[in-house]
Formats: structure tokens, C-alpha cells, sequence
């Protein structure tokens, strides 16, 4: 009869225990739950994201991310920091997701789980018009070049011999070139393409671009509980680019469509 007494206790104890200490929520739920999702940027790399003339926060990643957030059913809210701070920024639970145009790299799909691509990029070598010894990537070698640390672009550079400076912004990449305190940068065409179309006197041309496109994506933490955020925002993205919606987006920013 004990036997039988303590096994019964035994089982409302345990139904007891699953009662007060429910399963943890993964982070779709999570994000549900708390109404938002927490999205890390730059705000600084104009038309992918940068403040207006009324400092608001408004480029190609946001509206996309205002679009994926309004699918899911939450509200966007934005945190800006530097490059290379964004995926620490990450990987210590201090945002949900970064869309700062991320390029998927062997390196970075090590540390994290990726979206389905929701742009492509290339990028190019941009120097001043005066100067001619530079021409290709290869001329990069031995010459000095302004990335942020981290970038796709900064490893881009070094791959080919360049003498890394370090930036944290575009703007400042262009201003050491306009005062002739860098030799080259390595950034994207399509960034390069928007600086030019606003400041068609600027001394800078282009004179390479990278023969292979990037992937942009959403990196997110890689951890189980993060699967079932990552399928909704694929299952997003790939609405988006069925009706239209992230071409739309592209247009209005890059006057092309990147989405594919």
C-alpha cells in the first residue's frame, strides 16, 4: 500500500513541477509574447539604412524589416551601433536579429543561422579620380584601405594585400579619401552608387567590382529555440518577394531590384 502511496505522489508531484516550470518558450514565442522584435543596425550606411533629413531611420533594411515585422504580427524596434558591434551585439542576447545588409560567409554560418537571402550585392573598389595606379583588386596590395572591422569588404581588402584602416561608417570611409588619407576603400556598389547620384562632384570613382554576388541576409542566433523564428521570417521573405513587396522596396532605394 506505501509502494503505491508514494508512486501516486510521485506522479502528482511530477504533473506538479511541468504546472510551475512550463517549457521555455522558443523565440518566436518570445517575440510574440513581448510584441516586438529587436532588430540591431547601423543607421549610417546610406540608402541600407540611415537617418533622413528629419533624423528619421528609414532605408532599404528598415522598411524591409518594418514589412518582415508587420507579417509576423509584431513591432519593429530598432538599436543602432557600430559594425562591428552588431553581431556581438547578437550573440549576447542584446537584439533578436541584425539586418544591416550581412552577407552570408562560411565564417558567419558557423556562428549563426541565416534567412533566406533577401538581396544581392556586389562589391567594388573605390578610389579618388586622381588616382591611376589603382585598377583592380589585385593593385590593392601593399595600398591602404578604410573598412570596418569585420566587414566582408575589410577581409575583402586584406585578401589582397591591402593595409587595413580602420572605420566605422561609410562617411567616414569617404571623407579620409576626399582628404587624401587613404588610398582605397572596398565598400558596396550599391552604397557607392547612392553616394554618387548625391554628390555627382565628389573626386571618387569605381574601378572594380567584385565578380560574385553577396547574399543579404538575416542572421539570427543558433541555438533550436531560434528555428521556429527563422522558418516564419523565410515564410515572410519569400511572401514579400512573391507579391512584389521587396522589389518594390528595392526600386524605391537602389532603383534596381536586388532581390534576386
Amino acid at each position: 500500500m506505501k509502494k503505491y502511496l508514494f508512486l501516486f505522489l510521485s506522479a502528482v508531484c511530477f504533473f506538479l513541477s511541468a504546472c510551475y516550470n512550463p517549457k521555455p518558450k522558443d523565440m518566436l514565442d518570445q517575440v510574440k509574447t513581448k510584441g516586438e522584435l529587436v532588430i540591431a543596425l547601423e543607421g549610417a550606411w546610406e540608402p541600407w539604412n540611415y537617418h533622413n533629413e528629419q533624423n528619421q531611420l528609414v532605408g532599404f533594411d528598415v522598411d524591409v524589416a518594418k514589412e518582415l515585422c508587420r507579417r509576423i504580427g509584431v513591432k519593429a524596434r530598432f538599436i543602432e551601433l557600430e559594425w562591428e558591434r552588431l553581431l556581438n551585439c547578437l550573440e549576447k542576447h542584446e537584439c533578436d536579429i541584425v539586418m544591416n545588409g550581412v552577407a552570408i560567409t562560411p565564417e558567419r554560418k558557423e556562428r549563426f543561422y541565416f534567412s533566406t537571402p533577401y538581396a544581392y550585392e556586389r562589391a567594388v573598389v573605390i578610389i579618388r579620380k586622381d588616382n591611376d595606379e589603382i585598377k583592380s583588386f589585385g593593385d590593392l596590395n601593399g595600398r591602404t584601405s578604410a573598412n570596418s572591422l569585420g566587414s566582408t569588404y575589410d577581409a575583402l581588402a586584406r585578401k589582397h594585400g591591402a593595409i587595413p584602416i580602420i572605420v566605422d561608417t561609410f562617411d567616414e570611409t569617404i571623407n579620409l579619401l576626399l582628404q587624401n588619407r587613404v588610398e582605397s576603400t572596398v565598400n558596396s556598389v550599391l552604397a557607392f552608387n547612392t553616394y554618387m547620384k548625391n554628390n555627382s562632384s565628389a573626386p571618387l570613382k569605381a574601378v572594380a567590382v567584385s565578380e560574385e554576388f553577396s547574399r543579404v541576409a538575416i542572421p539570427c542566433r543558433k541555438t533550436s529555440e531560434n528555428l521556429t523564428l527563422l522558418m516564419e521570417m523565410n515564410n515572410a521573405l519569400e511572401a514579400m518577394r512573391f507579391d512584389g513587396t521587396l522589389k518594390d522596396i528595392s526600386m524605391k532605394y537602389f532603383g534596381q531590384d536586388v532581390s534576386k
